[in-house]
């Protein structure tokens, strides 16, 4: 019985260093999508930028919206959502913005 709670905390600590913080909470896989900024202008074109996590110990990207932007050639912005999948040991967070 304790090598099951010693188990269980250790795959709660590793799932939480590489699950993002979101307003959702933290799940062992979670696949959500955020609103974050609605404009009037529409648009056609989608750009994401994209950040990697690997248990917390390895972390790269540029989910920036202004990287965003630049890989949909966008120059004017309609709306800025957050894309969020986190598969225990690996999460990737993606800024996806639309515009013209």
């Amino acid at each position: 019985m304790k090598k099951l709670f010693l188990m269980a905390g250790a795959c709660s600590v590793l799932a939480a260093c590489a699950t993002p913080s979101t307003e959702v909470g933290t799940a062992l896989f979670a696949i959500t999508q955020q609103p974050m900024l609605v404009t009037e202008s529409a648009g056609t074109k989608v750009g994401r930028a994209c950040a990697k996590n690997i248990l917390g110990l390895y972390i790269s990207g540029d989910m920036s919206i202004e990287a965003a932007k630049k890989n949909g050639k966008i120059t004017k912005v309609s709306s800025v959502d957050k894309d969020i999948k986190s598969y225990a040991v690996y999460s990737e967070v993606c800024t996806v913005v639309k515009g013209s």
